[in-house]
C-alpha cells in the first residue's frame, strides 16, 4: 500500500484505487477497521458471504444475503418501508388520519414483522424479529398548512371534520396525524417486540429537512416552534416532544445532496451538517444521519434526473464530517435495485472516508469536545471553507474542506482553539484531516476566536461547569456587558457563547467565580 502524508505531522493514509469493473466493491483493498459509532450499511452486497461491511467501519447490515441468517442480533438493522402503505386506506391514499381501519393496518404490520423474523435463524416462524435497530419509513403526512387546509375540500373526509373552521381543521389534522404516527410502534410494543429494539423513523426529526436553511434565521431554527415538524412537537409547550418523538430511541434526519445546491454553489457539506447541528440544538437524543451516494432532485423545477452519483470528494467527506458536528451514527442508504452492470466505485470513496476517520477513532471515545467555530448555517449562507475540531487531552483533530476551490487550488485557513492557532493548507476540494498537539490545557480558561466580529466562546477546560459572573469593559473601563450565572438555575455548561454587537476595538472580559478571577483581552473587528 502506498503511503501519503497530508501534512508533516499527520498520520499517513493509504491511497485506494477506484474499481473500473462494474458490479463490484473492492472491500479487500482496505485494511479491516472499526469506528466507535453505529453505522448502518444498506448498499449492494453482490453475494457477499463474509459480511465485508462489518469489517470495514460498519456496525450493522440492513441488506442481507443468504449467509446472514445467523447474523448476530447486534448487527441487524432493518428499514421498514411502506409502514403506512395500504391501498384503500386514507392515510395512504390522501394522507388523512381519519376513517382508517387500524385492524387492517395491524394485520399488515403483523405480516411485515413475520417477514422480517423469517430472515434469521433464531426467529424463523415467529411473530416478531429480534433486531437491534428498526427504522420506520412512514412519509405519509401533509407538511404545510395550506396543503392541509386544501384537504378539507376532499369529499371523502368525514363530514364532522369538514364542518370545522379552517384553523380548527388544520389543528385537528396535526393532532390526529401525530397520534397515527405513534400507532405502529405502540402496536409492536404491545405485541411484545423485544424491549431492546431501538426505534427511529427515516427523516422524521424535529427540524423540517424540507425547508431551505436560509428560509429562517439561525436563531429561529434554535428557538421557534414553526421550524419543527408538528408530529415531533408537544401540543402544549410547542417544544420538541409528543408521543411519537418519545418513541424514537434516536433521531434519523436525512440530508441528501441536491442538484440545486450543487449548481447554485451552496455547500453540500454545510447543508448536511446543518441537519445535525439544528436537530442536536432541539433535542437531547442522539442523531444518526441518513446519507445517500446519489444526488437527490429537491425541487420539481430541477432539470436534472435521478441516479447520478455525487462527486467522489463528497462521498469521502460524508464519512468524516458529521461526527465533527456531533452525530453519533450514519445510515448509508441505497435504493432497492443495485444492478451489476453499474460502476460502484463511489462506495470505495465513502469507505475511504470512514477508514481515514478510523485512524483517529480514539478522539471520539471518552471525554472529548467539539470545536465548532462557525455554525453550518453560517457556512451555508457564506459559501466558504469549513473546519471543525475535536479536542481530547492535549491534542486537537482538525477536519476541513473547501467545496468552492478549483482543482489544484490551495486554500489557507487558520484553525484555532483558545490561544493556540495554526495555518493549514487545503488542496482543491479534498478533505483535510490532521491532529495537532495543544499546549497544556488543564484547568485553562479559553477565549476563541480572537480577534472576532463579536461572536466568540469562553470555555473552561477542566472538571466542572461555569457558574460565575461575566463582565466586559471597553478601553475606558466602562462596563458594556454583564451576565450573572450564580442563580439556582445556573448555566450548566463548560462554555459560554457570546454574540455581541459592539463597536470595533479592544475590550476586557472578566469572569469571576468565587475567589477565581479570569481576565481575557478581546479584539473586535
Amino acid at each position: 500500500m502506498q503511503l501519503a502524508f497530508a501534512q508533516s505531522d499527520c498520520q499517513p493514509v493509504f491511497r485506494y484505487t477506484s474499481s473500473t469493473q462494474n458490479g463490484v466493491i473492492n472491500w479487500g483493498q482496505f485494511p479491516e477497521f472499526s469506528l466507535p459509532f453505529k453505522i448502518v450499511y444498506t448498499g449492494p452486497r453482490f453475494n457477499d458471504a463474509n459480511r465485508l461491511p462489518l469489517k470495514h467501519g460498519f456496525t450493522h447490515l440492513a441488506t442481507f444475503t443468504a449467509a446472514d441468517a445467523s447474523l448476530p442480533k447486534e448487527n441487524r438493522a432493518i428499514l421498514w418501508g411502506g409502514v403506512a402503505s395500504l391501498v384503500g386506506q386514507p392515510w395512504y391514499e390522501i394522507e388523512s388520519p381519519w376513517a382508517n381501519d387500524l385492524n387492517k393496518y395491524k394485520a399488515k404490520w403483523d405480516d411485515d414483522m413475520r417477514g422480517m423474523a423469517g430472515l434469521f435463524n433464531d426467529t424463523q416462524g415467529k411473530a416478531m424479529p429480534n433486531l437491534d435497530i428498526l427504522m420506520l419509513d412512514i412519509e405519509r403526512e401533509i407538511p404545510t398548512d395550506p396543503a392541509i387546509r386544501a384537504l378539507k375540500a376532499d369529499s371523502s373526509i368525514p363530514s364532522q371534520y369538514r364542518a370545522l373552521s379552517d384553523i380548527d381543521f388544520k389543528e385537528r389534522y396535526k393532532r390526529d396525524l401525530s397520534k397515527l404516527y405513534a400507532e405502529p410502534i405502540t402496536y409492536l410494543q404491545q405485541k411484545s417486540i423485544p424491549a431492546s429494539t431501538q426505534f427511529a423513523s427515516y427523516s422524521d426529526a424535529p427540524i423540517k429537512n424540507s425547508e431551505f436553511p436560509l428560509n429562517y434565521t439561525w436563531q429561529e431554527w434554535l428557538t421557534s416552534d414553526k421550524v419543527l415538524n408538528y408530529y415531533m412537537k408537544d401540543t402544549i409547550t410547542n417544544l420538541t416532544g409528543g408521543k411519537f418523538y418519545q418513541q424514537n430511541t434516536f433521531l434519523a434526519p436525512s440530508a441528501y445532496f441536491c442538484y440545486e445546491y450543487n449548481s447554485l454553489k451552496y455547500s453540500n457539506i454545510a447543508y448536511q451538517l446543518f441537519q445535525v447541528e439544528a436537530n442536536i440544538a432541539r433535542s437531547n437524543k442522539d442523531v444518526m444521519l441518513f446519507q445517500w451516494l446519489t444526488y437527490n432532485k429537491c425541487q420539481e423545477s430541477s432539470t436534472y434526473g435521478f441516479n447520478v452519483n455525487i462527486k467522489k470528494y463528497l462521498a469521502e467527506a460524508q464519512g468524516i464530517f458529521p461526527f465533527f458536528s456531533g452525530a453519533k451514527g450514519l445510515w448509508l442508504w441505497e435504493g432497492p435495485y443495485t444492478p451489476d452492470n453499474v460502476n460502484y466505485s463511489i462506495y470505495e470513496s465513502y469507505i475511504y472516508g470512514l477508514y481515514r476517520l478510523s485512524e483517529f477513532k480514539d478522539f471520539f471515545t471518552g471525554n472529548y469536545r467539539l470545536v465548532i467555530p462557525k455554525t453550518a448555517y453560517d457556512h451555508f449562507r457564506d459559501q466558504d471553507a469549513i473546519w471543525r475540531g475535536i479536542v481530547k487531552g492535549n491534542e486537537i483533530l482538525i477536519a476541513a474542506i473547501n467545496e468552492f476551490a478549483q482543482d489544484g487550488e490551495s486554500t489557507e485557513l487558520t484553525v484555532h482553539y483558545g490561544d493556540w492557532s495554526r495555518k493549514i493548507t487545503l488542496k482543491g476540494k479534498e478533505t483535510f484531516l490532521c491532529k495537532f498537539t495543544l499546549p497544556d490545557l488543564q484547568n485553562s480558561y479559553l477565549l476563541y476566536p480572537n480577534p472576532t466580529t463579536g461572536k466568540f466562546i469562553f470555555e473552561y477546560y477542566g472538571e466542572g461547569f461555569l457558574k460565575g459572573n461575566f463582565k466586559i469593559y471597553d478601553v475606558l473601563g466602562r462596563e458594556v456587558y454583564s451576565k450573572d450565572y450564580n442563580s439556582a438555575s445556573s448555566y450548566i455548561s463548560s462554555k459560554m457563547e457570546f454574540d455581541l454587537n459592539l463597536p470595533s476595538g479592544n475590550y476586557i472580559l472578566k469572569y469571576i467565580e468565587g475567589e477565581k478571577s479570569v481576565t481575557k483581552k478581546i479584539i473586535i473587528n
